[in-house]
């Protein structure tokens, strides 16, 4: 009788010991499976905020294209504007130098 409790109790620990070798396994188990998912995770959302940086630089250019021909347009009328001033005062340039050249040298 004292065989058969001994007997069991042994068994019970191999059991036991069994057991917690097998919870320890499937802890490592899950342990790499989280681990596995974090990395999926983190790589879908830097994914993610690589498109919607994208997406974001996208829509800055094309809003801001308005822009950039509203400046162009605005550089060319303000271009023009200084041509007609500077050919206006070329005529009074020209003039005031040939006053000068012939009144001076000249025989008026």
């Amino acid at each position: 009788m004292a065989y058969e409790i001994l007997k069991s109790i042994v068994e019970a620990e191999a059991r036991a010991t069994e057991m917690k070798q097998q919870a320890m396994r499937q802890a490592e188990e899950l342990k790499a499976a989280a681990w596995k998912q974090q990395e999926s995770l983190f790589e879908q959302t830097r994914l993610h905020g690589k498109e919607e940086l994208q997406q974001a630089v996208k829509k800055a250019v094309e809003e801001s294209q308005g822009a950039i021909q509203e400046i162009l347009k605005e550089a060319d009328e303000t271009c023009s504007q200084i041509r007609e001033q500077a050919s206006q005062k070329k005529e009074e340039a020209i003039k005031t130098v040939i006053g000068k050249v012939v009144g001076t040298y000249g025989s008026c």
